[in-house]
């Protein structure tokens, strides 16, 4: 039974108020090292099996969870969402966190059992939660890089902060990584089950997986022996990382050398990221702001030549070589009419735009001693003011404002830009060879749509005079 959707008894999780925690994760912290790693996708799925055996995230998991019929965009949702909590900026964070309230609001009911359960319930909230630094501290030990216990108090303590700022109530949270594990080892012992969540969890891997959009040539015969090879392999090895108490309820027998492949995987993926680059080892969002710091305290990078045209032609709305306020606002009254924004999208990107603005006047204010206000006593931004914001590394600021532009192009609200979508907002006539290449330049992995943050960071290397964009001309050109 589901239950009655409007009725909900427990409360929602809301902000705390308090501002934010001197431990909250920065760019220097070990939230920020280790949470963005693609290797954490080894060790996740012991995450989404201990969530699940918890039995009121179990009965809404199988009771409302869309996983089962869109399993990968539902996991790059999922992967997206973990990096927003985290390397954002603290605004795009509390959008975030307002937006998984919200969504989280609305999933209540009635298991099999006729025991009420609700996404909000902070007990169960905080368990969900805290399996996620479960993870970065498997994914370390599993590696051959345990952490010391220094560091994993400083990195309960960074992500205590963010379950905080989320909004789930401290007295429901451990206090120090050393109670965490005490709670950790009660709930596996006496809470945690083989509940309905964690069958279904296991049967669409093994069974209803579809192939992802890349594989999606391979015949159904081809893409069933694969993803029962894969599917199997992936369970075993999730299982046995489970703690052993759990494990032993699990429908899964772990075959003996299962626990020496998953230390040789692990160790390898460990070793890979190591070595290469941020773009390669880390999710796309959590390597832009990564990026985008380093870049900031490294020597300016090479802008491409032809910013200061770029600044002229689409920065400059009035001309007069400077940028101002009304420059700005000139831009993003542009985007609201070429998208026939409505009222609340259109508040949503004049807020982005001045975000934008005020960070780039400041900047240009901390770097130029010498400057004043232009003729009506505004301030100016010059060209050269704006390279040197490029080149000081400012990406997630502007990233930011693009995320804006994003998710007013996003007209079904699915989080992605297929290529209706692309078509639409280019409203040109141009053939369709041209549309499509346009289009697959930003689809990177080709899986036939762009994440916000893949439209937004195209938009971003745009403004910044890193690339071109098609699309980048027509939304933020002269009208």
């Amino acid at each position: 039974m589901t239950g009655d959707p409007k009725a909900n008894p427990h409360p929602d999780p809301a902000p705390t108020g308090t501002g934010l925690s001197p431990d909250f994760p920065g760019p220097d912290s070990l939230t920020w090292r280790y949470l963005g790693q693609w290797r954490l996708m080894l060790v996740i799925g012991r995450a989404l099996v201990l969530e699940t055996g918890h039995p009121m995230v179990g009965a809404a998991v199988a009771d409302h969870s869309t996983y089962r019929k869109h399993p990968w965009r539902r996991a790059e949702q999922t992967v997206v969402s973990l990096q927003r909590q985290v390397y954002v900026p603290r605004l795009d964070r509390a959008k975030e966190y307002a937006r998984l309230r919200r969504l989280h609001r609305r999933i209540h009911g009635t298991d099999e059992f006729g025991r009420t359960y609700s996404a909000v319930d902070a007990e169960a909230m905080a368990w969900v939660h805290l399996t996620l630094y479960d993870a970065m501290v498997t994914m370390c030990a599993t590696g051959g890089e345990p952490l010391s216990a220094d560091d994993e108090a400083r990195l309960y303590r960074e992500w205590r902060a963010v379950a905080v700022e989320f909004g789930i109530p401290e007295d429901v949270l451990p206090k120090t990584a050393a109670d965490f594990r005490l709670y950790f080892d009660r709930m596996v012992r006496e809470v945690l089950r083989d509940t309905r969540g964690v069958h279904q969890l296991i049967e669409s891997v093994q069974t209803e997986l579809p192939p992802p959009q890349w594989l999606a040539f391979l015949p159904a015969p081809v893409w069933g022996a694969v993803r029962g090879v894969a599917a199997k392999a992936y369970i075993v090895g999730t299982v046995a990382m489970l703690p052993s108490p759990f494990r032993e309820q699990m429908p899964v027998t772990v075959p003996r050398g299962a626990a020496a492949a998953v230390s040789l995987v692990t160790r390898a993926a460990a070793l890979a990221a190591r070595h290469l680059p941020v773009r390669r080892a880390y999710m796309p969002l959590a390597a832009t702001h990564i990026d985008a710091y380093r870049g900031s305290r490294a020597v300016p990078r090479r802008v491409h030549p032809d910013l200061a045209d770029l600044f002229a032609r689409i920065l400059d709305r009035t001309g007069d070589g400077h940028v101002s306020w009304s420059d700005m606002a000139g831009m993003a009254r542009t985007i609201v009419t070429q998208l026939d924004a409505d009222e609340a999208v259109e508040a949503e990107l004049y807020d982005a735009f001045a975000q934008w603005w005020q960070e780039l006047n400041a900047h240009a204010a901390a770097h130029a001693a010498d400057r004043r206000p232009g003729p009506a006593g505004d301030d100016q931004v010059s060209a050269a003011e704006y390279a040197a914001f490029v080149e000081a590394g400012r990406d997630h600021v502007l990233h930011s404002t693009m995320l804006a532009v994003a998710r007013a192009a996003d007209r079904d609200g699915d989080g992605f830009i297929d290529r209706d979508d692309y078509a639409r907002l280019l409203r040109a006539d141009i053939a369709e060879v041209e549309l499509r290449t346009g289009f697959e330049r930003l689809d990177r992995d080709r899986d036939g749509h762009v994440s916000l943050d893949e439209f937004a960071a195209a938009l971003t290397a745009y403004l910044t005079g890193r690339a071109d964009s098609e699309v980048g001309e027509y939304l933020l050109g002269r009208a």
